[in-house]
């Protein structure tokens, strides 16, 4: 007599990959600490006096480099067409990149985190159920926050087409 068995000797766990990778502690080194589970939206409201515009960007890892797809909104007061989202640009660099320094950017702006009730906010970041915001206080501080974020921008987006991070003075 010969008894077979369809069960398996030894049962091993499925384990599935996961992120340790935490926006609060990891976005000053996200290039380096994010994995292929990972994603980053970042939301900036470029609007100043009258004008309006919003920006979303979605940042990935994808094996050794990182991935930045960027969409821009403005809006206008025309009746018959609805604001859309449009893709500005896709790019793709390096893990190691030193020329797009965003991670700079937030140190440099690490005192906005905190907010009066008045004060605006104008970035948001998000990674799963984390979110960090920062906040300007006024026209003047506003200025130099989109400066600050234009020119950092610039570094990763230097055809800046449509100029939506700003435009150079022309000197005479």
């Amino acid at each position: 007599m010969i008894l077979a068995s369809c069960k398996k000797e030894t049962e091993s766990k499925t384990e599935f990959p996961k992120s340790d990778f935490n926006l609060k502690t990891d976005l000053t080194v996200f290039k380096k600490n994010m994995t292929e589970l990972d994603t980053i939206k970042v939301f900036f409201d470029h609007s100043v006096c009258t004008y309006e515009g919003y920006e979303r960007i979605e940042i990935t890892k994808q094996s050794d480099s990182i991935k930045i797809r960027t969409e821009f909104k403005e809006l206008t007061f025309s009746e018959n067409k609805k604001p859309e989202w449009n893709l500005v640009y896709e790019k793709k660099i390096s893990e190691t990149d030193t020329i797009w320094q965003f991670e700079k950017f937030i140190e440099r702006n690490a005192n906005r985190k905190t907010s009066d009730k008045e004060n605006r906010g104008i970035l948001i970041i998000e990674n799963k159920k984390d979110t960090i915001q920062f906040y300007t206080d006024g026209l003047v501080d506003l200025n130099h926050f989109l400066e600050d974020y234009y020119l950092t921008m610039r570094k990763i987006y230097p055809e800046n087409k449509k100029g939506i991070y700003g435009y150079e003075l022309a000197e005479e």
